[in-house]
Parts: C-alpha cells; sequence; structure tokens
C-alpha cells in the first residue's frame, strides 16, 4: 500500500491525561516513507519545563531517567523548533491516541508557536480494529491485544520512543493484513 504523504508516528508522555492541564514530557517520533514505509528519520527528546523539586523526582521515576538527563533537557520552544526542522507540516500524523496530538498542540500553545501540521489524523487503534473485526474477533484493539496477535513487545513502559518503535511495527503489520 502505498500513501499520499510520509507518515510520522508520533508518541507523547505527559503529567498526566489531560492535555488542557498537564504537560507534555517527552516527544517520540518516527518518520516512515510513504512509498514503502521505511525510516527516513526519528525523534526523541525530553521537555523540561520548571516543576517542583517533588514534581521533578516524580517525573525522573515515571520515565525512568536519570536526574542529570532530566535537568539537561531542553525547553519546549527548543525541543519544537527542532521537531518541525526535522519533519516538515506535509506529513499525516498517525499515533495510538488522538490524546497525543492534543498533547503535541499544547505543547506548540505553550511555545507560543503555530500548530500547522494537517488536521487529518490516522488513528491506529482504529486500523486495529478493522484487522481485529477481519479476523472475527472481539478483542478490544489496544497495544498489547495486537501486540499479541503479530508477536510484537514494547521495550519499555513510559517511553515515548519506545511507543513509537513498537506502533511503527504493529502499524506495518497492519498495513500487510488489511
Amino acid at each position: 500500500m502505498k500513501f499520499a504523504r510520509d507518515i510520522l508516528l508520533i508518541s507523547i508522555e505527559a503529567t498526566g491525561p489531560n492535555p488542557e492541564k498537564d504537560f507534555p514530557l517527552q516527544i517520540g517520533a518516527v518518520l516512515l516513507d510513504k512509498d514503502n514505509l521505511l525510516e527516513k528519520a526519528y525523534f526523541n527528546s525530553y521537555i523540561r519545563f520548571p516543576f517542583s523539586q517533588a514534581t521533578n523526582f516524580h517525573i525522573v521515576q515515571t520515565l525512568g531517567i536519570s536526574k542529570e538527563q532530566w535537568i539537561n533537557s531542553p525547553n519546549v520552544k527548543t525541543v519544537l523548533a527542532d521537531f518541525i526542522s526535522k519533519f516538515p507540516y506535509n506529513v499525516t500524523i498517525a499515533t495510538h491516541n488522538t490524546i497525543n496530538v492534543n498533547f503535541l498542540q499544547r505543547a506548540f500553545k505553550l511555545a507560543d508557536m503555530p500548530y500547522e501540521y494537517d488536521y487529518h489524523i490516522m488513528e491506529i487503534w482504529t486500523l486495529g480494529y478493522f484487522y481485529l473485526s477481519k479476523l472475527n474477533s472481539r478483542k478490544i484493539p489496544t497495544a498489547e491485544t495486537l501486540g499479541q496477535y503479530f508477536n510484537i513487545r514494547r521495550e519499555k513502559e513510559h517511553d515515548a520512543f519506545a511507543n513509537c518503535r513498537f506502533m511503527e511495527e504493529i502499524f506495518k503489520q497492519l498495513v500487510k493484513a488489511i
């Protein structure tokens, strides 16, 4: 299957589930070629916000990173400038959950930068639903369910880049199967 535009898989780790009040902490992304789904580029960065010491400790524990790695992380504006320079706006964003896109939009708002990516989003678990329906399965298309069907394992929990790699493999399998 060929696509009209390159596919940009994104995943975001955040302080909580609500894009209106929580903060994006890490952006992971993998860019796939529209013709053959081979990887063209990738991105992985933590985003440092001026949180309290207790919150910083909790973030370091949750993300499984060192305190130094967190302290040395760039601010949101720097991260997004790097992100935009790597991934132009003429891509189709794909994700396992559209909340990731909401967090990406929130990051742009926090950085006082315009969000210019297309509003059309490819939601991978919807593709998973079609695949499981084709198999007459009544299981919910979660990361774990689809990973089990395709015998793919996630490397690490609470890591946006590991999620992107996991999604990349599931997405490629779904495109082949559907």
